[in-house]
């Protein structure tokens, strides 16, 4: 079966642009692409099997009313992954994506390749955003065990949910983590709803990006090794970028 990815764009020539620059990606991963125009996104709601909403705001900011209508709509056409393109390399930006339970915020400065990887790791359930934009503006507090801590909701994490916390920021859906830390998937997602209470994030992507903040680089190795295909394209180190993986 063929599913749909949906693109919307106000400008006709940038929608052409998009559909010609992933039309082989799509074809390989056995999906069709549409586009429209926002104001033509209610004539959608009748495609079938939408696994994918890409919405192209160019050099609008997300904090304008007629963007946040446009993300309602998009988001609204599927239950599945929904990301920006921006022409825009902004912290609050990308930071305002993560809040509204987007899945991804794509620089058009991006390389194409990183581009179609991010989206097929979106679609298989993780999450990506700018590094260098995110650590503009997100803080944490404390390293490990002892660098979460946060007094006002709630007092430091746990043992166990500083594990789960590092994890969440390499990208580790539940069973993984599960599996990893030898515990019921339904454990690990009382540890992420109580991770995301202490920390003040309102979603798992927001708590991912605030412990990978503060994170040494150098711990990396101890959890970059590949489990699966969609952890290994998570991790784009060359553009300074990291993906996370979603509830």
């Amino acid at each position: 079966m063929t599913g749909v990815v949906v693109i919307i764009d106000e400008l006709a020539m940038r929608r052409a642009c998009i559909v010609s620059a992933l039309e082989p990606w799509a074809t390989l991963q056995h999906l069709r692409l549409v586009c429209c125009a926002p104001t033509d996104v209610a004539t959608l709601k009748e495609e079938k099997d939408v696994r994918l909403v890409l919405l192209n705001t160019g050099g609008s900011s997300l904090a304008e009313p007629e963007q946040q209508e446009i993300l309602q709509a998009a988001k609204a056409l599927s239950s599945g992954p929904c990301a920006v393109i921006s022409d825009r390399l902004d912290a609050n930006d990308a930071v305002a994506a993560a809040g509204l339970g987007l899945q991804a915020f794509l620089p058009a400065m991006l390389p194409l390749d990183i581009v179609k990887q991010a989206l097929s790791f979106i679609m298989n359930g993780g999450t990506y955003f700018p590094r260098e934009a995110l650590l503009a503006t997100v803080t944490i507090h404390t390293h490990t065990t002892e660098r979460y801590h946060v007094s006002d909701n709630g007092g430091s994490l746990t043992q166990r949910q500083a594990e789960v916390l590092e994890r969440l920021r390499f990208g580790r859906s539940n069973k993984h983590i599960a599996r990893e830390l030898n515990m019921q998937e339904a454990t690990v997602k009382v540890h992420v709803r109580q991770i995301m209470r202490k920390l003040g994030a309102e979603n798992r992507t927001q708590a991912a990006l605030l412990a990978q903040s503060k994170s040494p680089q150098t711990d990396d190795s101890e959890l970059l090794r590949p489990q699966a295909s969609t952890d290994a394209l998570g991790l784009v180190p060359q553009n300074g970028a990291r993906a996370y993986g979603a509830v």
